[in-house]
């Protein structure tokens, strides 16, 4: 096709509805998908193509070419070659792989059935063979193949119902309908064998669709009748590719967009490739690096030139002439770049992938971040930045579902000026701290609701009767006067409250086999109110395109749905027009603010209904307004004829916003609701703990400013000690006024050293940014408070407000479970997405997915903490090795009259960095742990102990977190000290191999040591340091690493040692037979990593002792507390401590733990005390009250309150010594003699009571 055509086509998107089967529309494109990338031809060349993006890999395809030249290069070509076609080797097997996947994937897609329509009959075709225009044929749970637009289905109605998980997540149904005047035209029965059609195929139809995007609502059309007369047609007619029909029979469609342009291909761009500062680092250290080597080259091409200058006179076989002195220098260069490029290690990058692959799987498998009510674990969808979420300074979190349930509970409602839902307990705010929920279901809503006078009010409760009549009768009028409403009693105030429930919504009905309704709807607050609605009487059965149907106190009932305007994050507001026994009503729903704006004056609840709101939102309850208004006749059909003026319109749907906007105004308010969302589990102490990490906190809400600021204070994220600073204006100037007052209360908390946070207001914020000296003093407060709270914000407010802190170069993060949190997510440099009640878009569109906001505390503190150290570790001693094994390299051009000579063999350079050093790095990367608050050991005696010794150090991990917020492992810094360690060892390497086999006899024979001798001796020596210090560093071994460093690297290299012996031509043959015979080649393998062990020790001890950490410290704690575990001196240490003496003499770091064990001990010890005199005041009582004949079985019942009492203290306190157990036990020896010495009297006393004591 042509791409003039292309574009013609996608900007009109006229088509025919193609009938008879004709070719038609053939200007759009097929429903061919290919997601794959290759072929068979395309393959090498495109991937190749991709893997030269990588500057580390066009830097070896450079070396790999000039080592090609033989006169330049001094080792063998295949020595750069084959690891170069190694490391690009793998990654092309990968991408391969992934291909080959991608090309099953799009051959089953494509080959997939489905039926189309011609000429009234049922033709099966493919989903790659359907084109626009053509007429579907769909049935029940069948997925609809392209993009269609819905012409009738099975009901009357044209109402069809679909399930766009696969698209956005979300599993609950969304109805869709067919306009009434395709319905009638595209009418289709179903037979047994096949269908009938009332349509005249003959019939030319037309339709006009606005060009593909990606907005999965957005649709704006038109059909063309043979009559000449149009309809206007939008997203409710529009049914997705990728969708299922569900709980319809069929429906029959036209095709509007396929292939590329379907919703579903426009929303698969491929995700922003996001890259870690860390590996920004490391490419601008490589450029660093790439110069010290061109520095290097070039010193030692000089010195080669000078040499020759200084020398060619003396030996007759160097010819050197005026025209090739220049030659020989530029050959000298590039030979010398040749051998200095392992300064630069090749398998760097390769390494990495594997190391970030595993760290992937080990997150995605952690139990501890397996969420049971929702059956997921965590899931890492990139694994290019998991070393950044080891240095996140800011975290921006959504409220709603993310910090609480998303499990909504209806609380109270306020009908008129009384408030309902007061027999329950008194207003406080929830505990949301120990929320337990049910973990074998999770739904959207509870209702627990309970009030007397509504349900009786409701139910005609003679009792109600008289609290029925209202005050003053509330009279409704349409704004032209021609239609009226009149309230008169409280009763018919509840009606017209419960409708508006009950009818104001986008919920579906669905019915089980017992006629039990399930709800299903946009959201749990949707749901919630309707489900309130039920369970007080008003119960919503469903509906249709133009029809919703009730059962109301068990009587159907029916109202013609005229007009629904649905919710957005925009207009914070959802209404609908019912005509009600002839009466047109607009029941309106929405945020306070919104709606308090667009009711008429004079409203006679409002201010009871201001006060409660207030009260509700000082306990952090969601609240929304409920209002309505009627309309007459007259208005209403000018609004319909002002709505069907539009179809011709490009803004068409602007326009009927603009209209809903002026319909929805002069409301009359009718009452509130007020639903609760708990806290998730353990949201304040994971908020708590971050904020200890030093990482800011930011929540981004929709509510208003009173609910988030008590919901922040519920999730510890504004503490009792904070101060809290506000701007909620909107007027330039009061802003003003209010930034230079919290202006000043900054810098008093500054002085004081106290904490601060701010709450701000979405408008005031917007204000704030609107004006660049405001924005730049706001940014200034906000990045030195502890927590901000953004409330009444939208999604793009949200995304701005990170973007704002993402421009100062901090890391971010932001974590949300709604649509409405994509943006910030998206933007944040990691997003992290929770599994919620609101879709996937949010989990879809993120880096990293998790069940519950609590996991966040393992993936930063912890996963994010290991992966940090692990990839800055091991990037640092990757250049350490290579430098190592780069020096004598250089240190050889000296010794070799600067010719550019290879000190090692060209097979070892190769196999160096690909076999025998990487793998012990990487199995360190991947399992090495500098520490973990879990302590195992197996002694059941100190079963508790172990739990609290956990929880201790789990309180101090946060403290570890600067180690990457702050950047202290990979820094110049350091990278200069481990290049320079490199430097140092490869020079005792060269120096101390040369000067011990100097002047050596080697061989039995009496030969003295050669080149190669000292090559290969060198290049062993460099194998056991590398893998030596490797082994030193390692914190935490496994069976892995053992494997990897005895087998797999050492193990492989002894074995290339020995095959080498038979390589002809090359510097190991003989060499290695030599040398296993020799006593020095031993001694100075041992001496060298004597020698470095030494060197390292000094530098360490150093660094411990005057530069010590909390993870060092942390280390020291628990090898000690291990070690009194294993030998049962725990306690003996607390005794020691009550006597207040210590080991050393002084406090030390983990004391404070054991103090913590013996307080509790203490009080333990004090609460016997308690016990034992309350026992005394009980004996004497029993002696008082025994020789009453009605208190005869007292001393039995006092005797079992005693067990019960002192077994309640064995559980709570179990860690008491021997002696206070003895003493436990001999109390309750001589109670229950004193007992038993009482009921013998009590038997002698009162004969006539012993049989019922036996008893």
């Amino acid at each position: 096709m042509f791409k003039s055509d292309r574009q013609k086509y996608n900007k009109e998107r006229i088509f025919t509805i193609n009938a008879t089967g004709r070719a038609a529309n053939e200007v759009f494109p097929t429903n061919f998908i290919k997601t794959s990338k290759y072929n068979i031809v395309t393959f090498l060349p495109l991937s190749l193509l991709g893997q030269f993006r990588r500057y580390a890999n066009i830097y070896f395809l450079f070396i790999a070419i000039i080592q090609s030249f033989p006169i330049i290069s001094p080792l063998n070509p295949i020595s750069a070659i084959a690891p170069l076609v190694f490391v690009l080797g793998l990654s092309m097997i990968r991408e391969a792989m992934e291909d080959i996947s991608r090309h099953k994937s799009d051959n089953e897609v494509n080959a997939m059935e489905c039926t189309k329509i011609v000429n009234n009959k049922q033709v099966k075709t493919t989903w790659a063979d359907v084109k626009v225009g053509d007429i579907m044929y769909i049935s029940e749970n069948e997925m609809f193949p392209a993009d269609i637009i819905v012409l009738s289905s099975q009901f009357e109605s044209g109402v069809c119902y679909i399930e766009t998980s696969s698209l956005d997540g979300e599993k609950n149904l969304k109805p869709k309908s067919a306009i009434k005047e395709t319905q009638t035209v595209f009418e289709c029965k179903e037979t047994q064998s096949q269908i009938q059609m009332n349509f005249n195929s003959n019939q030319q139809f037309k339709a006009q669709g606005n060009p593909p995007t990606p907005a999965l609502g957005d649709f704006e059309g038109s059909i063309h009748f043979p009559n000449g007369s149009k309809k206007v047609l939008n997203g409710k007619q529009l049914l997705l590719r990728g969708a299922f029909l569900r709980n319809t029979k069929f429906i029959v469609g036209v095709i509007v967009y396929t292939g590329e342009d379907t919703k579903i291909m426009r929303n698969a761009e491929p995700s922003r490739i996001k890259q870690s500062t860390i590996e920004n680092t490391m490419n601008k250290l490589i450029l660093g690096i790439l110069g010290i080597q061109i520095i290097a080259c070039a010193l030692s091409a000089i010195l080669s030139s000078w040499w020759l200058h200084k020398s060619f006179s003396k030996h007759i076989y160097i010819i050197i002439t005026e025209q090739n002195y220049t030659l020989l220098s530029a050959i000298a260069f590039f030979s010398f770049f040749l051998l200095y490029n392992t300064m630069i290690p090749i398998s760097l990058v390769v390494s990495m992938e594997f190391v970030k692959v595993f760290q992937c799987y080990f997150i995605n498998t952690d139990q501890d971040m397996y969420a049971s009510k929702r059956g997921k674990y965590a899931k890492a969808q990139t694994s290019t930045i998991n070393e950044e979420l080891g240095q996140v300074e800011y975290v921006f979190s959504d409220k709603t579902g993310t910090l609480t349930c998303n499990q909504m509970e209806f609380k109270y409602c306020i009908i008129g000026d009384i408030l309902y839902g007061k027999n329950e307990k008194n207003m406080a705010i929830p505990n949301h701290n120990n929320v337990q929920q049910d973990t074998t279901q999770f739904k959207h809503s509870v209702f627990n609701f309970q009030d007397s006078t509504l349900t009786g009010i409701i139910e005609d409760n003679a009792a109600y009767q008289n609290q029925s009549e209202l005050p003053r009768k509330l009279i409704i009028q349409s704004n032209d006067k021609n239609a009226t409403l009149e309230i008169k009693t409280q009763k018919q105030l509840v009606h017209e409250y419960l409708m508006l429930l009950s009818s104001a919504h986008e919920c579906i009905a669905q019915k089980d086999k017992n006629q039990q309704i399930n709800y299903q709807g946009p959201s749990p607050d949707e749901i919630t109110l309707v489900d309130a609605a039920m369970n007080l009487g008003y119960r919503f059965e469903g509906q249709s395109a133009n029809e919703q149907e009730f059962t109301i106190k068990g009587k159907q009932k029916k109202v013609e749905l005229l007009q629904q305007f649905e919710f957005d994050s925009n207009r914070k507001r959802m209404s609908v027009i019912i005509k009600d026994n002839g009466i047109y009503k607009l029941y309106i729903k929405g945020a306070d603010s919104i709606i308090k704006a667009r009711l008429r004056p004079d409203q006679p609840y409002l201010g009871f209904i201001q006060n409660k709101l207030s009260e509700f939102s000082s306990i952090g309850l969601r609240t929304l307004l409920m209002a309505m208004k009627i309309l007459s006749e007259q208005e209403y059909l000018a609004f319909e004829r002002q709505k069907d003026a539009l179809a011709s319109s490009e803004k068409r749907e602007q326009e009927k916003e603009e209209l809903a906007n002026n319909l929805e105004k002069d409301l009359y308010l009718l009452g509130a609701t007020a639903v609760e969302d708990k806290l998730q589990d353990d949201v304040p102490e994971t908020i708590a703990d971050l904020l200890k990490a030093n990482i800011k906190v930011w929540m981004l809400t929709g509510d208003k400013l009173e609910t988030a600021e008590n919901i922040a204070k519920s999730c510890r994220l504004i503490q009792h000690d904070f101060t809290i600073m506000k701007y909620s204006e909107t007027d330039l100037n009061k802003l003003r006024v209010q930034l230079s007052e919290n202006k000043l209360t900054y810098q008093a908390c500054i002085k004081d050293g106290k904490k601060k946070s701010i709450l701000v207001e979405g408008e005031s914020l917007v204000t704030l940014t609107g004006n660049q000296q405001l924005k730049r003093e706001f940014t200034k407060m906000a990045m030195g408070c502890d927590s901000v709270v953004c409330c009444r914000v939208t999604p793009k407010q949200k995304a701005e407000v990170v973007h704002l802190v993402k421009d100062l170069n901090k890391i971010t993060v932001a974590i949300g479970d709604g649509a409405n949190d994509v943006n910030m997510i998206q933007e944040a440099h990691i997003g992290i997405g929770l599994y919620g009640n609101e879709g996937m878009r949010a989990v879809q569109s993120s880096d990293y997915a998790l069940g519950e906001f609590r996991f966040l505390w393992k993936l930063l503190l912890i996963h994010g903490n290991w992966s940090y150290i692990r990839i800055s570790e091991m990037i640092l001693y990757f250049f350490y090795k290579n430098m190592i094994f780069t020096v004598p390299q250089f240190l050889y051009s000296f010794y070799s009259a600067y010719s550019a000579q290879t000190y090692f063999d060209d097979w070892y350079i190769t196999f160096y960095n690909l076999f025998f050093t990487s793998l012990p790095l990487i199995a360190r990367a991947t399992l090495d742990r500098s520490v973990y608050y879990k302590i195992n050991v197996r002694n059941e005696e100190y079963t508790e102990i172990y739990q609290k010794s956990t929880q201790y150090l789990k309180g101090k991990f946060p403290l570890l977190y600067s180690v990457g917020q702050k950047q202290t492992i990979f820094t110049l810094s350091n990278f200069i000290f481990w290049w320079g360690q490199g430097f140092i060892h490869g020079v005792l390497v060269y120096f101390i191999t040369y000067a011990c086999f100097d002047t050596e006899l080697v061989t039995v024979n009496g030969q003295n040591a050669g080149f190669a001798t000292l090559s290969i001796t060198a290049y062993t020596a460099i194998i056991f340091i590398v893998d030596f210090k490797i082994a030193i560093y390692t914190k935490f071994w496994t069976f892995i690493n053992v494997i990897t460093l005895l087998f797999l690297s050492i193990g492989i290299y002894i074995a290339y040692f020995f095959i080498s012996n038979y390589f002809k031509g090359t510097y190991s043959e003989f060499t290695p037979a030599y040398l296993i015979q020799s006593p020095n080649f031993y001694l100075i393998i041992a001496l060298l990593n004597v020698v470095v062990f030494i060197f390292d020790l000094v530098i360490n001890t150093i660094i411990h002792e005057f530069y010590s950490t909390e993870t060092d410290k942390i280390i020291k704690w628990r090898r000690e507390f291990k070690q009194l575990a294993r030998k049962g001196n725990v306690l003996q240490k607390i005794e020691m401590m009550q006597q207040g003496k210590r080991e050393n003499g002084q406090r030390d770091w983990g004391d404070s733990f054991y103090e913590q064990i013996l307080e509790e001990r203490l009080k333990s010890d004090r609460d016997l005390n308690v016990i034992d005199e309350q026992q005394d005041i009980l004996d004497s009582k029993v002696q008082q009250y025994v020789s009453s004949p009605q208190n005869l079985n007292y001393s039995e019942q006092t005797n079992r309150q005693f067990h019960q009492r002192v077994e309640l203290q064995q559980i709570q306190h179990p860690l008491q010594n021997n002696n206070a157990q003895v003493t436990n036990y001999q109390m309750s020896q001589k109670q229950q003699q004193n007992f038993k010495n009482v009921n013998e009297d009590s038997r002698i006393n009162h004969p006539q009571q012993q049989r019922i004591y036996v008893r």
